[in-house]
């Protein structure tokens, strides 16, 4: 009989981050949880790795595939983590009356086009709009639109906006964005329908029972996977730089190349195409006002 303990090592998915240990979907579609190595790279939800079985309801890491992407955050020292890997989509979660910010969403924005991923907006709670509220609110993510990222107007409570979402997400791994009490847990109960990950309903282990500060992925019924992480749901912009920060707001590209000169920062230069596409509506002033703020904080 094999020593598990030499067993062939292979392919698992993370789906859950505890520090010392992750748990790992495995092919059968159980969850194995699984030990680090104290010196090895750590691997984060969304990574897909190898793993090497030590017993019946335990194993080890040993590799981490190669990523496609990776969302990072800075700690409390300023330096970068990473948070989850492998991401495709950056779904922003804002709300109204709680919380609703142009330039909040345009940092994310930013962080999105930086990594090159996909940002989705999605306006949640709209059940308490009043017809008013709604016109106005359309008008102001008409600046999005406009720019060919996806809104999707959302509530869990009247179970609207989820087919949307159901779609854009479909076959890709997104994760959730946005301030406190936007309703991020409330949209991820009613998309998997009430049910977390597996974790804790199959788990080898049988423990399965984690706190709500776990990082975690969810299968998503129709297809998809979908990744929440308190540490990261407010998550600041990294340092960046200005020619960065510019790289985020795409509907300046076209207009930036016509500014008479070539190191234009598009903020007090004379014949700068940028400003002057603001003056004429050709670019949202909202959206130039939360460039001059991110170009003000850049490292340089």
């Amino acid at each position: 009989m094999k020593n598990e303990n030499t067993s062939e090592k292979q392919q698992g998915l993370v789906v859950a981050y505890f520090g010392e240990r992750v748990d790992v979907e495995i092919e059968d579609g159980a969850i194995i949880s699984c030990h680090l190595h104290r010196n090895q790279e750590i691997p984060v939800v969304g990574d897909r790795i190898f793993w090497q079985r030590e017993d019946s309801e335990s194993g080890t890491v040993t590799d981490i595939l190669p990523r496609y992407s990776l969302l990072t955050r800075p700690d409390s020292r300023g330096r970068l983590k990473p948070a989850a890997a492998n991401i495709d989509v950056i779904v922003v979660v804002m709300a109204l009356p709680v919380f609703y910010s142009e330039y909040l969403i345009d940092r994310y924005i930013v962080a999105a086009e930086l990594l090159k991923i996909k940002p989705i907006l999605v306006l949640n709670k709209i059940d308490l709009f009043t017809p008013e509220l709604e016109v106005a609110m359309q008008q102001r993510l008409a600046i999005y639109r406009n720019l060919d990222y996806a809104v999707i107007l959302s509530s869990t409570y009247m179970q609207e906006g989820l087919h949307d979402f159901s779609d854009f997400i479909q076959n890709k791994t997104g994760i959730l964005v946005g301030p406190s009490g936007v309703g991020k847990s409330s949209i991820i109960a009613a998309l998997v329908k009430g049910k977390p990950i597996r974790v804790g309903e199959v788990s080898v282990s049988g423990a399965g029972k984690h706190t709500t500060t776990t990082t975690r992925l969810y299968h998503l019924p129709s297809s998809g996977y979908l990744i929440d992480s308190p540490g990261i749901r407010e998550f600041n912009l990294w340092q960046v730089t200005r020619e960065e920060v510019l790289r985020g707001f795409v509907e300046f590209r076209q207009f930036a190349s016509e500014c008479r000169f070539r190191n234009c920062r598009h903020l007090a230069e004379p014949g700068c195409a940028v400003q002057q596409a603001v003056e004429q509506g050709d670019i949202c002033l909202e959206r130039f006002e939360s460039y001059q703020r991110l170009v003000a904080e850049a490292i340089s």
